[in-house]
């Protein structure tokens, strides 16, 4: 199990680099979206943000439940939060994808955002020390890094990351379609 382990944060640490990367070609889009570059990835995003919306979400629901049921690292409350908010988006956007109904971005851009708070508030917390919850109440604390990789790397900051690029890609999925 050990050896799964570290395979596993390798993977998931190779997720985070590429989706920075991501964020960051999305955040250039949305600044510049003039440039040649931005507008064909601007295309892009519009075209296929349902399955790119379903991809992102199942990738966090498949990763969260690896952590909490297959190496057995309990999620804190914050987690749960962030759960609530990531989940329900694999089936709306299953049931968009299956409907080709693109009206599903408002609904997913509020449960994204309401994740990224969420997510943001935990990094935020588990750096600082502190959290104003108190995770230790109803489960493990929300402090606790079980994985730490480069240095910055935990489970709060894959979530983060996750919502972010949900986040930029729903953002340029809108604003392509006005």
């Amino acid at each position: 199990m050990e050896h799964f382990i570290l395979v596993w944060n390798q993977i998931m640490s190779l997720g985070v680099f590429f989706g920075i990367i991501v964020s960051c070609v999305l955040l250039f889009t949305l600044f510049v979206p003039e440039y040649f570059f931005a507008k064909q990835i601007q295309l892009f995003v519009q075209k296929n943000i349902l399955i790119l919306g379903f991809f992102t979400s199942l990738v966090a629901l498949v990763s969260s439940l690896t952590y909490s049921n297959i190496i057995g690292f309990p999620p804190c409350l914050l987690c749960w939060y962030a759960r609530i908010f990531f989940y329900p988006q694999v089936f709306l956007f299953g049931m968009a994808i299956w409907k080709k109904d693109f009206r599903i971005i408002d609904y997913t851009l509020v449960l994204t955002i309401a994740g990224t708070l969420v997510s943001l508030y935990h990094v935020i917390s588990e750096n600082i020390g502190y959290s104003a919850f108190s995770c230790e109440a109803s489960g493990p604390s929300c402090l606790i890094k079980y994985v730490n990789e480069y240095g910055f790397i935990t489970i709060p900051v894959m979530g983060l990351i996750g919502f972010t690029v949900l986040l930029f890609l729903l953002i340029v999925a809108k604003r392509g379609s006005k």
